[in-house]
């Protein structure tokens, strides 16, 4: 494994740093009085309160994203050390300093969701698109175990509109927002609104929203297939406020009619998803008490669009209960305690019903999954304080019990050659126990050092476990087409679950030095460097090899290491008349993972990457320079199969007109100069290579090719 980086790359990150660096270095060495800042993108420079999220995607930062695409968990490109791996038009998977999918816990107003999906194409970020999002939270690496269990890489929380209220002693209030947007490159969009009625102590909310695209056009010139997609969303809301807190209740609906995915086998042909949110915050003399109960119900099919042919249909259903209860009470002038339960009930059936008139898809219901259970009890205890000035501790443990269970399945047949790999599977599958139970323990211990106005510093230490999903434990069949069905990697390569599998448990260190040039932060720098040692890392090993170069894997624990570090700045520069300045800021990220077993790379780890960013406020106009640099990525899984991507640049050019509060247009050129290049987390282009008759070898999936893009948001 190489940890030098391109002689491009390296000059790019470079210049990142000093561009940035420099001026706050100095800024912080000789503080400056300037004048006041009006630009509504300011950045807070102070360090958020110990054991709140580390970084927020929120106000016109989420704004701005939101006209680039419809896919929520794609509203965190842009903040360090996180990347994305490509799914469906709205079903990215965060990938947080190169911790991937499940690794990672993502909620939605708090609640968990199961992806319910052998090739998990119906992840928790789907279920809202980008135009529902209010807010996104993310804690990598060192989250506080009250931000939730059951994950070794980080929290992303993702938050809807919360209810409005009016004052007390004022009139009914009501309002909300219409938005529409435009992409050129998916010849397709979005389309949402939303609006409340409130008065001081009853709140009334409904929202809707839908988004489509075609097949998205690569700077290479040509249509990438399987990218198609449509997605529709509907939700009401109702919250009640007395003296002591809120009471909401959120219900709506999800369909998902369609959605390409290019890095699979199958494509999705439908998801329909209900769910219910009911939750309580209140404040007492005593202290602070949240309570939360969500259910969620989906029912998922998969076979193939039209441009991978083909009929085999994949049924899943899958229903999410979720409790919850935290309280928070005062220990001193300084300190506080938090303590709390939660509960997780998931069951999940996923079968294939035959195919008429086909003899290695009948005579019988495949049975994927039969009635598998995962049952997730958590308990946890947190401790804040500052026991001095400049100083902020945080302490917090969590225990969960993790049990897993399955039926009996069965193959398409008993009997005949073409079925007779996944018989003697089953056969092998059902004579085993398949109840499983796991104790788990986190434990997360951060503290910040704050000596002045312009120097920060935050370390920690955090012991992570994840419990291996229904699919990495019970997914059986071992034939050429039955174990290609189970992939949640993108790479179209073969897997096979073990019932055996142990719990991840990641024992993560992190730090993180915040240089500003006082309380108003015009500068600042943040340098962060963190390094996880992962027990039993749900890896895989060789089971077969198979045609075209694709590999059959069988999930298996190992040993691995990831490490890695951030760079980030931002700095104010002129100022033109009576203007806000104009920002100049930056970031770099860089990650690794090796597989300690065997010494080969981990999948899906982010390249050396730098993004800089120039805006300048006009008025009510703001227009913003975006360049992303993106090293070659040579570290890949060779067990996978995992295709090297060469590097590349991007330039988006954009601009935001705000005539009025009520009005906002977004007008974007992304990927100005239409380069061609292939995401170095997007897999393999399955799509392209099904509809070019299958022949080796497939390449990598292209990226998106020039697109003019517009946005149009009406409050009222």
């Amino acid at each position: 494994m190489s940890l030098m980086p391109s002689r491009r790359a390296a000059l790019a990150a470079g210049a990142a740093f000093v561009a940035v660096a420099a001026p706050v270095v100095a800024a912080a060495q000789t503080p400056t009085q300037l004048p006041p800042v009006v630009a509504d993108t300011v950045q807070v420079a102070a360090p958020p309160v110990l054991g709140a999220p580390d970084q927020m995607v929120e106000g016109e930062t989420l704004k701005r994203r939101r006209v680039a695409g419809d896919d929520a968990i794609s509203l965190l490109l842009g903040e360090p050390g996180v990347a994305v791996q490509a799914g469906g038009g709205t079903t990215s998977l965060p990938v947080l300093r190169g911790m991937a999918d499940d690794r990672v816990l993502v909620t939605v107003d708090g609640a968990e969701t199961t992806a319910f999906c052998p090739n998990h194409m119906n992840p928790p970020g789907s279920y809202v698109l980008g135009a529902d999002v209010e807010s996104i939270s993310m804690s990598p690496t060192l989250s506080a175990v009250s931000a939730g269990g059951d994950n070794i890489g980080g929290v992303v929380a993702i938050s809807t509109r919360a209810p409005r209220f009016a004052e007390t002693g004022a009139a009914r209030i009501s309002g909300g927002e219409a938005n529409l947007t435009y992409r050129s490159a998916v010849s397709g969009g979005g389309a949402s609104a939303n609006a409340y009625t409130a008065d001081e102590r009853v709140s009334l909310g409904v929202e809707a929203s839908a988004s489509r695209g075609e097949n998205y056009r690569s700077g290479y010139g040509r249509d990438v297939l399987s990218t198609e997609y449509a997605s529709y969303g509907a939700a009401a809301s109702a919250a009640v406020r007395t003296d002591q807190g809120v009471m909401s209740l959120r219900v709506g609906r999800q369909f998902t009619p369609y959605q390409g995915f290019p890095n699979q086998r199958m494509d999705m042909t439908e998801n329909r998803s209900g769910f219910a949110d009911l939750r309580y915050d209140g404040g007492y003399a005593w202290g602070e008490v949240s309570a939360r109960a969500s259910f969620r119900d989906v029912r998922h099919e998969m076979n193939f669009l039209s441009d991978k042919g083909g009929n085999m249909p994949m049924l899943t259903h899958g229903t999410d209960l979720g409790l919850a209860l935290a309280i928070k009470i005062p220990a001193g002038a300084d300190s506080a305690i938090g303590f709390g339960i939660d509960v997780h009930r998931t069951s999940l059936d996923d079968w294939w019903p035959p195919v008429a008139g086909s003899m290695m898809m009948s005579p019988n219901r495949y049975v994927n999954i039969n009635d598998g259970r995962r049952a997730r009890t958590g308990a946890w205890v947190e401790w804040t304080s500052q026991p001095a000035d400049g100083w902020d501790l945080l302490a917090g443990l969590r225990l969960e019990r993790v049990e897993t269970d399955a039926g009996d399945v069965q193959p398409y047949s008993w009997t005949g050659m073409m079925n007779a790999a996944d018989a003697a599977a089953a056969t092998v599958f059902n004579a085993k126990d398949h109840k499983r139970s796991n104790d788990t323990a986190d434990v997360t211990l951060r503290a910040r050092w704050t000596p002045s106005d312009q120097l920060s510093l935050e370390f920690g230490y955090a012991r992570k476990s994840r419990v291996p999903n229904l699919y990495e434990r019970y997914s059986w069949g071992l034939g050429a087409m039955s174990s290609a069905m189970t992939s949640l990697a993108g790479d179209a390569n073969s897997y096979v679950g073990d019932i055996d599998l142990e719990p991840e448990v990641a024992n993560n260190l992190a730090a993180t030095v915040r240089l500003t040039d006082g309380p108003q932060a015009r500068r600042s720098l943040s340098v962060s460097v963190f390094r996880s040692d992962v027990q039993d890392y749900v890896d895989a090993d060789l089971v077969a090899s198979l045609a075209a170069g694709f590999v059959r894997l069988r999930f298996a624990n190992h040993d691995a290491l990831l490490q890695g570090f951030e760079v980030s700045g931002r700095s104010e520069l002129w100022t033109i008349g009576g203007f806000a300045p104009a920002v100049l800021s930056g970031q770099v990220s860089f990650v690794q993972g090796e597989n300690r077993d065997t010494g080969d790379d981990l999948y899906h780890m982010s390249p050396l990457t730098a993004r800089f960013s120039l805006e300048q406020p006009l008025g009510d106009w703001t227009v913003i320079g975006d360049l992303e640099l993106v090293d070659r990525k040579d570290a890949v899984n060779g067990l996978r199969h995992e295709p090297v991507t060469d590097s590349y640049q991007l330039f988006n050019l954009r601009a935001v007109w705000r005539p009025t509060t009520a009005l906002r247009v977004d007008l974007a050129i992304e990927n100005a100069f239409d380069e061609g290049y292939d995401l170095p987390l997007g897999g393999v282009s399955f799509g392209d290579y099904k509809a070019g008759g299958s022949v080796p070898p497939i390449g990598a999936l292209p990226g998106v090719g020039r697109s003019f893009n517009i946005g149009l948001n009406v409050t009222f």
